[in-house]
């Protein structure tokens, strides 16, 4: 069948997953994703993103994660996922305000 979605959304899709699968390669080792975060939340605040809007995105990680693992995905399990997205949150919201050229 054929996508509804366009092909730009289905490409921010990608680099999300992109981020999540750096965070969690990184998982002990944070702190080095750091600059490379800011930076892209300057970019997203640039291209006018509100900080709120990661809500819906952290949501919709969860839910797929909740279909894809059914009843093994517990609930330590989705609190560890929550942490893991909030600290890529909070790390790509440190970029905005930060008057710093957006590369």
């Amino acid at each position: 069948t054929q996508s509804t979605w366009s092909p730009e959304f289905l490409e921010h899709i990608r680099k999300v997953m992109l981020v999540i699968d750096a965070a969690v390669t990184h998982l002990e080792n944070l702190h080095c994703l750091e600059d490379y975060l800011a930076n892209l939340g300057r970019k997203h605040q640039a291209v006018g993103v509100k900080v709120e809007s990661f809500e819906a995105v952290g949501d919709s990680l969860l839910y797929m994660l909740e279909r894809c693992h059914g009843p093994a995905f517990k609930m330590n399990a989705r609190d560890a996922w929550i942490k893991l997205y909030s600290t890529v949150v909070k790390a790509m919201s440190c970029g905005w305000n930060v008057s710093r050229k957006v590369e």
